[in-house]
């Protein structure tokens, strides 16, 4: 789609084991700060525990707004301008690669790390959906599926949308004992969530700061066990202290699987980014791996969702994976500007045969297009620039400026037929004489467009125009006046061997 931007900074995020206690968080994420803190290229980072960092489009797209919790956290490292540094992303594989052994050490965490990327953001820079009629068999093939993530060349942040099955204490309180006591249920849950998030009893104000919470609360090694909140006791309407263990039934249980959907079709996520080379590569290496494979039960996967229109899940008789993230977008978007170039191949087209009055004669202006593309292939190679969405816009706009040199050939050609100069010398004359101007106007495009040769998005751009021009500009002058020679005299052999036609022409 684009190529990777030089930003001046990337994210590191940390999802510890659903239920993985804050200051176990906060070691990790104090052991991945320093790993990152090292880098010579790293002016500071900035930590968020328990949340995600401060939002931005990207973290829109892959939902940070929606994390939350004792085992997330999110490091924001800031670099040095790009002028003192290599590439965004040379530092963030030297990063990724001395997080090597926090990952080994910390094997159930997943510690993440993103790059901004350079246009429209994505959930991960591949996605699989899975999709079937069985959702717990669609969280056993999850992992076969996540394994061969892990296959790939490159790849990194592999996780899924499963959370790690946890426990969690239920307090249910008992309502007639309740009653008999002279306790409202409303107090218990208050009494409980007091002592173990504390109590707010006001603010503090100071001078370009924001509000702070003044919080009342237990030191922690006095609420960290269940037992401590089955000791507490709460005061009844009387006054009396009615022991909360009386009240209550506490039990351990697992918290319930999160089921996610997507159009209506219940889903389960396998989701990786990679580092160094297109995101497209890996997901046709995995579409490779997993069409027809036989995962995790005996489930039997078909893959999808690789060509220019969307496919529909079949969640009912089958179980499938579709493809989305970076490959989905670039698909989508190259088909877009295909159909929007075949467009203006048509109203160009149109406008010429109104123009001309010619079916015949427009297809020859127009046959400068095809000529733009002998070079934009061999320009980018050239440049060290990949063929991204910015060179699909720039080949896009070359067809109505390399049309437009062909009309100025093919317009002189007919004015000097009009003056009955001979076909030969009106095709030699028309190059000679146009030649100057069509010159000029290309090296204007191109030196107008050099100056976006060294950006990372719009590069491609640049180079588009700068080869097709230069391709066109050179053939053009030659391949139009003798397509249009080649066509009269064609003409002229047909008119020749119809009799009926020569005489009516010459009557």
């Amino acid at each position: 789609m684009l190529p990777e931007g030089n930003v001046n900074t990337f994210t590191v995020q940390i999802q510890a084991p659903a239920g993985t206690a804050l200051p176990a968080t906060d070691h990790i994420a104090r052991d991945v700060g320093q790993v990152i803190a090292d880098n010579p290229y790293v002016t500071d980072v900035s930590a968020y525990l328990g949340r995600t960092g401060p939002l931005s489009f990207a973290g829109m797209v892959r939902g940070d707004n929606m994390q939350r919790g004792s085992n997330i956290a999110q490091l924001i490292v800031n670099l040095f301008p790009k002028d003192q540094r290599p590439h965004t992303a040379l530092i963030g594989e030297q990063v990724w690669q001395d997080l090597a052994p926090l990952r080994k050490e910390f094997a159930d965490t997943h510690i993440m790390l993103y790059l901004v990327p350079p246009g429209p953001p994505t959930r991960a820079q591949v996605v699989a959906r899975l999709y079937g009629p069985d959702y717990d068999t669609l969280r056993q093939a999850a992992k076969d599926v996540e394994a061969d993530f892990g296959k790939v060349y490159g790849m990194t942040n592999v996780h899924d949308s499963i959370d790690a099955p946890h426990p969690e204490y239920r307090i249910r309180v008992d309502p007639r004992k309740a009653m008999l006591s002279g306790v409202v249920p409303g107090q218990v849950a208050q009494l409980i969530h007091d002592f173990v998030a504390g109590k707010t009893i006001g603010s503090v104000f100071r001078p370009s700061v924001e509000p702070e919470d003044i919080i009342v609360r237990l030191a922690q090694p006095e609420r960290v066990d269940i037992r401590q909140i089955e000791d507490l006791s709460i005061r009844n309407a009387e006054g009396k202290q009615i022991p909360l263990s009386g009240l209550v039934r506490v039990s351990r249980e697992t918290v319930s699987q999160p089921i996610y959907s997507e159009d209506g079709h219940e889903v389960v996520y396998v989701m990786g980014d990679v580092l160094g080379f297109s995101p497209e590569f890996a997901a046709l290496a995995l579409n490779q791996m997993l069409d027809g494979k036989t995962l995790v039960g005996g489930v039997k996967v078909t893959t999808g969702n690789l060509g220019f229109t969307d496919t529909q899940p079949d969640a009912v008789s089958r179980y499938q994976v579709l493809w989305g993230g970076d490959m989905r977008l670039t698909l989508d978007v190259f088909r877009d500007l295909g159909t929007a170039f075949i467009v203006a191949l048509v109203l160009i087209y149109l406008l010429l045969v109104a123009y001309y009055q010619s079916f015949m004669l427009p297809l020859i202006v127009m046959g400068a297009i095809p000529l733009t593309l002998v070079w934009i292939f061999p320009g980018h190679w050239l440049f060290d620039v990949p063929f991204n969405a910015t060179s699909m816009i720039g080949f896009i706009a070359l067809a109505g400026i390399v049309v437009r040199n062909s009309l100025l050939l093919i317009d002189f050609i007919l004015d000097y037929r009009r003056q009955v100069v001979p076909l030969e010398e009106a095709v030699r004359e028309a190059g000679a004489v146009r030649f100057r101007p069509i010159l000029l106007t290309a090296l204007a495009i191109m030196f107008g467009s050099a100056v976006m040769v060294s950006d990372p998005v719009f590069g491609g751009l640049a180079v588009a125009l700068i080869s097709g021009t230069f391709a066109s500009t050179v053939l053009t002058v030659v391949v139009i006046p003798l397509l249009y020679l080649i066509w009269q005299r064609w003409l002229a052999r047909k008119m020749a061997d119809t009799p009926e036609v020569g005489e009516r022409s010459s009557v």
